[in-house]
């Protein structure tokens, strides 16, 4: 039982020791700041619209969990986003783009309808119908999701010094 503790205590002492030593270690971020921001945006946006076509399918309680989870991302992207107040206006640009190229079609394929079906409710559904007509809401829908992509890695990157 002694010779037990002796090695339980000289392994502590051994692991204390490599704790204790004062490593100057560079860490490089696993994602940068775009990366993080267009995956946290598509992530909400998808599971807005994937929430909002289960409900309409009768799914209430998944497309509930579904939102609710969406808004769980927003709320908690401070945590991984370094926001820069000063842009916010990019932030903003860059989700409403991602939002217009992917809410629809992420919305139809999880509703079971075909990807470039334009309802007939909605006030944004009654504009699109007025001035598109399919495929052109395809390729519409391209480009702006080109350019809510290249925003955040054109306009919001970080240049920072880790240590």
């Amino acid at each position: 039982m002694k010779k037990f503790i002796s090695i339980l205590f000289l392994i502590l002492a051994v692991s204390m020791a490599g704790f204790s030593q004062n490593y100057n270690i560079k860490r490089k971020p696993i994602l940068s700041e775009p990366a993080k921001i267009i995956m946290t945006y598509v992530g909400q946006i998808g599971l807005q619209a994937a929430g909002d076509a289960l409900k309409d399918n009768g799914h209430k309680q998944w497309g509930h969990a579904l939102d609710a989870a969406s808004l769980g991302i927003v709320l908690a992207s401070p945590l991984w986003i370094d926001y820069d107040r000063s842009k916010w206006y990019w932030y903003a640009a860059s989700y409403v783009t991602l939002r217009i190229g992917l809410f629809d079609p992420i919305y139809n394929v999880s509703r079971g309808l075909p990807i470039d079906y334009i309802g007939g409710t909605s006030n944004w559904d009654l504009f699109l119908r007025d001035k598109l007509k399919p495929p052109g809401t395809l390729f519409a829908r391209s480009v702006y999701l080109t350019i809510g992509i290249s925003i955040p890695i054109n306009e919001l990157k970080k240049n920072k010094t880790y240590r």
